[in-house]
């Protein structure tokens, strides 16, 4: 018992002493934090990567600092990625390594043209990981990489944060290919653009402070992007989806002396279900949505004390759900005739022999004609500290 005892140790002891021979230092290292891809003017891929200045990282978190003096943008053009990358190599001393890539954006004009090939490095390289957010913007992908960063070291990681603190959805590399394989849903991916912190509805000036925001969803069939949904509609992406994030809802309540207030609720939770029914040639969807929140905000007369004036709220509530769900439907099957939301994966699941038989080689076309009915139901939870309307108690001290 002692000798193969003694063996093992020999053998740690000997593996401790013996170095790595593909071993990398870490001053030897160009470390990629973020990748951007565009399509240039002749046809070329255009890669461009943000790589962190190793010097300059020391002391930043207590010194401060922007991605300006913390990162370094290179970018190359070539017929494939990996052409691109090797350009972008010879330019500096130190490998590059994608281990620490948080986020690959695409520009619009690639993106209408077809992802797939510049993806396709991202997930055959050994360094690259899946779970790196893929982002889609409007302009030039490169432009991202050099907008500021406001609340972290450098975009890279602003981009990231964004991602994971937004209300919209989110999709990596990993989701987006799984998506290009699987049957009866098409990809989607975020939509970030360069925007002013003061009012993101108009177009960033050189005056106003910018930064990074989430403003909606990149609309995909196969690899090839269809066009965006805004917030709003992004949102309902995620109801349909049963991965809701924190969000608001608000809606207009118009009151017995022909006043108009609102009320907005803290989204708690989402649960959403789908039921198919095939008859003949024609399929109907019904999607029931339960959800429930809590009274942030009331601007109408109506007292939480009356259950006539709950039930008045929760109805408009459910009336809001049932017809943002439906206009997102519309929107996919009229205008994009991509369905992102998986009604074909459904489908499959609920009739996979007639999905099989039937419906899967002809599913682009079908899935602009399928029926949909939605049937919301709210429930409020909680109506804040106060039962009784702000507005109304105003008025009545006039």
């Amino acid at each position: 018992m002692r000798k193969p005892i003694l063996l093992l140790l020999t053998l740690l002891i000997l593996s401790l002493q013996t170095g790595c021979w593909s071993r990398i230092e870490l001053n030897d290292v160009a470390i990629v934090t973020a990748s951007a891809i565009d399509l240039a003017q002749d046809g070329k891929y255009k890669l461009s990567v943000q790589i962190l200045k190793m010097k300059m990282t020391k002391g930043m978190s207590e010194k401060g600092g922007s991605s300006e003096n913390a990162t370094l943008i290179l970018s190359a053009k070539g017929d494939t990625i990996m052409d691109a990358l090797n350009v972008i190599q010879k330019k500096i001393p130190r490998q590059l390594i994608f281990s620490h890539n948080r986020v690959i954006i695409v520009g619009e004009k690639l993106a209408r043209a077809g992802i797939a090939p510049a993806i396709d490095f991202f997930s055959r390289h050994r360094e690259a990981r899946g779970n790196s957010y893929l982002l889609t913007t409007r302009g030039e992908a490169i432009e991202l990489l050099e907008a500021p960063a406001n609340f972290e070291i450098f975009t890279a990681e602003e981009m990231r944060e964004e991602e994971k603190a937004s209300m919209l959805d989110s999709a990596s590399i990993r989701d987006f290919i799984y998506r290009l394989f699987e049957k009866g849903i098409e990809p989607t991916s975020s939509q970030m653009q360069v925007v002013p912190l003061s009012d993101q509805s108009s177009k960033p000036t050189k005056e106003d402070e910018q930064g990074l925001g989430l403003v909606g969803v990149g609309i995909y069939r196969k690899d090839k992007l269809l066009g965006w949904m805004n917030r709003s509609e992004a949102e309902c992406l995620l109801w349909l989806r049963n991965r809701m994030k924190n969000t608001v809802l608000t809606v207009a309540i118009p009151g017995k002396d022909k006043s108009t207030g609102r009320v907005s609720v803290q989204l708690i939770s989402a649960k959403t279900k789908f039921k198919s029914n095939i008859s003949g040639e024609k399929i109907q969807f019904d999607v029931a949505v339960k959800m429930t929140g809590e009274l942030f905000e009331n601007s109408t007369k109506l007292s939480m004390k009356e259950m006539n004036n709950l039930n008045l709220m929760q109805h408009a509530l459910e009336k809001e759900i049932e017809d943002r769900v439906t206009l997102t439907v519309k929107k996919l099957q009229e205008q994009y005739k991509s369905d992102v939301i998986g009604f074909g994966n459904i489908l499959h699941r609920q009739h996979k022999n007639d999905w099989n038989k039937r419906f899967v080689a002809r599913w682009e076309e079908e899935f602009p004609n399928i029926e949909v009915n939605t049937k919301a139901t709210f429930k409020l939870i909680g109506t804040g500290r106060a039962n009784e309307s702000v507005v109304d108690e105003e008025e009545l001290e006039k």
